[in-house]
């Protein structure tokens, strides 16, 4: 294996640097100004960046319809998920009143600050109940994502986003951009790159998938990247998830086969959608293989739980082998981490990771045991204080 060509075979970049950015800042204020929903502000800056290559901004309607209809762009290239800038609300709607294809807008961060723009190849009508439907399988308003799409507004704009000054991020010391990641593999020597996906800090189980992926010959290193975006009540704060991660790559993984990034978006809970998504955002990282667990990306009901596994068959992504893996737990009579396909013990012996339960016991102030978590990480989330409460 080696490190895949970037998706759509080129990295885009349109963060603007020197004279250019010095020129755009000092027009910000005189163009038109929009404010999108938290979601749409983390993705134009990741597209900026080649995260998302080869998107060069939100996607325009013929796009959309390509995505939600083929998953792939219209060139052919797979891409499942809609990247989208909305107007929700009047005043954002009387901004862009007779603009066109041509015309500039400004687009405002979660503070209200410009951070960038976006010159408008098209204005159009939005059916964001299609939307909801063709992406996340459902209109069901208490999705989460789908309840942010329906407030998010129904007039899209499409074209060229450039990125004038980059956010304020919590976990900005630990983000790197896709031209980072793959530098420090190079410099590493490392030829193939295992992804990792999660949101959550690391439990036994998650370290178990690590491990057995760092185990194949065909890894030479393993890059863990929690998406650490928007927060909702009850979610773990940025800071907690990568200082347990530094806890568990410091004390129990060699330092010369490991790196821990962050990815600043919203979490996208579209199952399997979401985690091909995610693995074509990683391979824009550098990465050759694609770890995907059971119910990947999912929440609630909504999808089968090996419908993330199975997606993969339907849309192989070129330079990204997947690495599909059952449900993990530890066996008390195995006396260790184990699946449905190693472990022939029933389910009373079996000791569950979820995250429901880790965050039912720190509210309760209970201990975690050890079997689900590393002694350093529980320390970390015994502190207090690591659960969002906005």
């Amino acid at each position: 294996m080696v490190i895949p060509p970037p998706h759509g075979g080129r990295l885009i970049r349109r963060d603007l640097k020197g004279p250019a950015r010095d020129r755009r800042l000092s027009e910000l204020l005189e163009l038109p100004l929009v404010h999108p929903i938290i979601d749409q502000v983390y993705d134009l800056q990741q597209i900026a960046y080649g995260s998302y290559s080869p998107l060069e901004g939100p996607l325009g309607s013929s796009e959309l319809e390509s995505v939600l209809e083929r998953r792939r762009l219209p060139s052919g290239t797979i891409w499942p998920m809609p990247i989208l800038l909305t107007l929700a609300s009047r005043g954002d709607l009387e901004a862009v009143w007779g603009l066109k294809a041509g015309d500039m807008v400004a687009v405002a961060d979660m503070d209200g600050r410009p951070y960038a723009t976006v010159e408008l190849t098209e204005l159009y009508d939005l059916d964001v109940g299609h939307v909801a439907e063709r992406t996340y399988g459902t209109r069901d308003p208490q999705h989460p994502n789908v309840s942010d799409l329906m407030s998010a507004g129904s007039r899209a704009l499409a074209g060229k986003v450039d990125l004038v000054q980059p956010l304020n991020l919590p976990a900005a010391a630990h983000e790197r951009t896709p031209e980072q990641t793959r530098e420090e593999f190079h410099r590493q020597g490392w030829k193939a790159v295992v992804a990792y996906q999660c949101r959550n800090p690391p439990h036994t189980a998650h370290e178990y998938l690590q491990r057995v992926s760092l185990e194949r010959e065909d890894v030479d290193g393993l890059f863990i990247q929690p998406v650490v975006g928007k927060l909702k009540p009850g979610d773990y704060r940025p800071e907690v998830i990568l200082e347990a991660y530094d806890r568990l790559v410091h004390n129990y993984y060699p330092p010369n086969r490991v790196l821990l990034g962050s990815l600043s978006i919203s979490m996208r809970y579209a199952g399997p959608i979401a985690a091909l998504f995610f693995a074509i955002v990683r391979k824009n990282f550098g990465c050759s293989h694609y770890i995907v667990g059971r119910d990947q990306a999912g929440v609630g009901k909504y999808y089968d739980p090996y419908a993330c596994h199975r997606i993969f068959d339907e849309f192989p992504v070129d330079g990204v082998t997947p690495l599909r893996y059952h449900e993990t737990f530890y066996c008390r009579a195995c006396q260790g981490m184990a699946s449905s396909k190693i472990c022939p013990h029933p389910a009373s012996e079996h000791q569950s990771t979820s995250q429901t339960l880790i965050r039912q016991k720190l509210r309760n102030g209970e201990k975690l045991p050890h079997e689900i978590l590393r002694p350093e990480v529980a320390e970390v989330l015994a502190r207090g204080d690591v659960l969002s409460q906005l």
